[in-house]
């Protein structure tokens, strides 16, 4: 019998333990936030989880020996627990959202060339080769919107880099009729879109899932149809397994609204010259964020009862940890780690 508990960080910090994500000394810590954590018989527990190592260190990873894992405050043996801590293909699937602003002062200026070229770069730098290691670890859906009420997919959900390049490319002037630009109900809808695909690749229990959003606009929002309060509420309410980032261009954005938006990160072309290294920008920081969970399943010696786990990282002089509690109710023998 399998179960999955979904927990809250702020919970467990103050419920759990009190000094969640720092080191007992004060000193400079690891960011360290429980995602989830899931039992499965005969014993195995896993747990999903993000470490930020700080903005000097975006591209660095840790590996299974800057962790360790303690139950009820005892070092458990990796060895004998066969214990498991992976950040690569297989460990998880990072599903991303490109949405594109492809209202009449987009699509009828000279900038359009240039916005394709960029997105086509993003996609390049962000998805994974069919040649690559991470293939089949991430994948990307391309929304745009307009003035309509609702945004357009140009690209479902797919681990194929060339077919979500092909659909950028395929973009010309006659693909929109409304000239309005309906921004605050595009960010609430592909948001929804986002947190629909993770509900969805979420219901495989040896699957867990992050994702990231990434907005671009060169106006602000002119339907009217959602006040930007909606959409900034929306964007404050997720949970850090989800990432999101704005790029502005030219001079018609508000660009207080698009920091607030790209909670994440938010950069500014002054113009459509400057695209391409606003979306590459961008897209390192994707790459890191996806880099950034990691998923540890390990076998419980534990056959009862309630339990508490606890896993400290060490890194670069400096430490993290966080706590959790599982059930090891009706926990058996033969619990093998793939």
């Amino acid at each position: 019998m399998k179960s999955r508990i979904s927990i809250l960080l702020a919970t467990f910090c103050i419920m759990l333990f009190t000094a969640c994500g720092k080191d007992s000394g004060g000193e400079p810590s690891i960011e360290m936030e429980l995602i989830e954590t899931t039992t499965e018989q005969p014993a195995k527990v896993r747990l999903f989880f993000k470490v930020d190592l700080g903005e000097e260190h975006l591209f660095e990873t840790l590996t299974q020996t800057d962790f360790e894992i303690y139950e009820n405050n005892s070092l458990i043996s990796s060895l004998e627990s066969q214990a498991s801590i992976r950040n690569q293909s297989g460990a998880y699937l990072f599903s991303s959202v490109l949405l594109l602003d492809l209202s009449g002062s987009v699509l009828n200026s000279t900038d359009l060339p240039r916005v394709k070229d960029a997105a086509v770069n993003f996609i390049e730098s962000v998805m994974p080769t069919s040649f690559n290691p991470e293939f089949g670890s991430k994948e990307m859906a391309v929304f745009w919107f307009d003035g309509e009420a609702e945004i357009h997919a140009l690209t479902p959900f797919t681990i194929n880099r060339d077919a979500i390049i092909d659909s950028i490319r395929s973009i010309d002037t006659d693909i929109s009729s409304d000239n309005s630009t309906n921004l605050n109900g595009a960010v609430v809808q592909g948001l929804s879109a986002l947190e629909s695909r993770l509900t969805q690749t979420s219901q495989d229990p040896n699957l867990s899932t992050a994702g990231a959003m990434l907005i671009f606009t060169d106006g602000t929002d002119q339907a009217g149809r959602v006040t930007s309060s909606t959409a900034e509420a929306t964007v404050r309410s997720l949970s850090s397994q989800y990432s999101v980032f704005t790029i502005g261009l030219g001079s018609e954005i508000d660009e207080n609204t698009l920091r607030k938006f790209g909670r994440d990160g938010f950069e500014l072309a002054v113009n459509s010259f400057d695209l391409n290294q606003a979306f590459l920008d961008i897209a390192n920081q994707i790459k890191s964020a996806a880099g950034s969970f990691y998923v540890l399943e390990y076998c419980s010696p534990k056959r009862s009862g309630e339990h508490t786990i606890q896993i400290r990282a060490n890194f670069d002089d400096r430490s993290g940890r966080f706590s959790t509690n599982f059930n090891a109710t009706g926990f058996t023998g033969g619990c093998v780690i793939n």
